[in-house]
């Protein structure tokens, strides 16, 4: 499925993830539509040979504090996109959350078995969200996301290193780190090259600590944090689509949006 001349529909097309599969849709010659919670409504019936789903809740915190809402955020917005657009490949972008070993990569391949009683009441609306998908579109490809940097970053511990806020997680945490260029990049590859129904983790090439990343900005101080952060690692098996697509490095993803951002190349929030 070649992208010039196709028509596109991504929801939640002006959000930090959303706006980059905009821009790389409109760079392949796409057609594209942008739907939003404000103007959903009006969109209700449109067609399109691709949606991309890029409009799931990615705030961890709310499922924990109202899981009511987030349920209605990540699982019944997208059973309503499946009733209420038609597209020839719905394209819907998941959460390694999904899994419940996150750490070791030997655990996590995309053919793991996945147990819902084992999951966080996050990544099992998510896991629910895929099941929606997988059940009711023709033709889908699913993206489970790791975590990202670019234009318009909002959250984040490379977020709060930049905006000298205070970390909410331990130096030494682990994470993988992509671009959301690549991201859109890859998700776009995938589709041209006609894959569907299938999974893919997306994330970057190794780990990176919030501790390394200081140490790349000038006058960051880590000093005086409080006790007791939790200290996480964030290592997803990315082997099935290196195999498939350039991966960069997240050490080197990160050095060069960090200088991106203190040049005044990149903006975030």
């Amino acid at each position: 499925m070649r992208s010039e001349g196709r028509t596109c529909i991504v929801l939640g097309g002006r959000g930090f993830v959303g706006s980059a599969i905009v821009e790389e849709a409109r760079a392949r010659g796409c057609a594209v539509t942008l739907v939003e919670k404000d103007d959903y409504d009006t969109h209700i019936g449109a067609s399109a040979d691709l949606l991309v789903n890029a409009n799931g809740n990615s705030k961890k915190y709310l499922a924990a504090q109202n899981p009511e809402l987030e349920h209605e955020l990540s699982v019944r917005s997208v059973e309503k996109s499946l009733q209420d657009f038609r597209a020839g490949r719905y394209v819907h972008l998941s959460s390694i959350d999904v899994y419940p070993d996150v750490r070791n990569p030997a655990h996590n391949r995309e053919t793991a078995a996945i147990d819902p009683s084992k999951l966080s009441v996050y990544g099992l609306h998510k896991h629910e969200a895929e099941e929606r998908v997988r059940a009711q579109a023709k033709s889908w490809l699913m993206i489970r996301m790791g975590g990202f940097v670019g234009p318009g970053l909002w959250k984040n511990s490379i977020h709060d290193l930049l905006k000298r806020q205070p970390l909410r997680v331990h130096p030494d945490s682990e994470y993988q780190y992509l671009h959301t260029r690549d991201l859109a990049r890859i998700v776009f590859d995938l589709v041209e090259a006609g894959v569907e129904k299938e999974i893919f983790n997306v994330a970057g090439d190794g780990v990176i600590s919030p501790r390394a990343v200081a140490a790349m900005i000038p006058g960051c101080d880590l000093s005086g944090l409080p006790p007791g952060l939790p200290r996480e690692r964030y290592e997803i098996n990315v082997d099935k689509i290196r195999a498939r697509a350039a991966l960069p490095r997240t050490v080197e993803t990160v050095r060069e949006f960090v200088q991106n951002v203190l040049s005044g190349k990149e903006a975030i929030r």
